[in-house]
C-alpha cells in the first residue's frame, strides 16, 4: 500500500528503433525537470557506462593481442622448424 507518494514518470516510446521499444524514467520529486542539454548529456553518460571497458578500448588491446600472438606463432614455428631439422639429420 502506498500513501502520499507522487512520482514524476517520463515514458519514451520509440517504435521505429531497432534496439529500444521504450524507456521509463522516474524523476526525483525534489528536483526540477532537467534542461534538454543536461538530459542528453546524462543519457549519453549512462549509455557509455553500459559498455564493458574491454570493448571501449578494443582497438589498442586488439593490436597488442595480435602482435603478441604473431610473435608467439613466429617463435613456435621457428622452434618447430629447428626441432624437425635436427631430427631429420640424425
Amino acid at each position: 500500500m502506498l500513501k502520499g507518494v507522487t512520482k514524476r514518470i517520463v515514458e519514451i516510446k520509440s517504435p521505429a528503433s531497432d534496439y529500444f521499444e521504450r524507456a521509463v524514467l522516474y524523476l526525483r520529486a525534489d528536483k526540477p525537470y532537467p534542461k534538454k542539454s543536461e538530459a542528453i548529456s546524462l543519457a549519453n553518460d549512462y549509455i557509455e557506462s553500459l559498455e564493458p571497458e574491454n570493448i571501449r578500448k578494443s582497438p589498442k588491446n586488439l593490436r597488442l593481442t595480435v602482435a603478441v600472438l604473431a610473435l608467439s606463432l613466429g617463435v613456435t614455428l621457428t622452434a618447430l622448424a629447428a626441432v624437425l631439422l635436427l631430427y631429420t639429420k640424425i
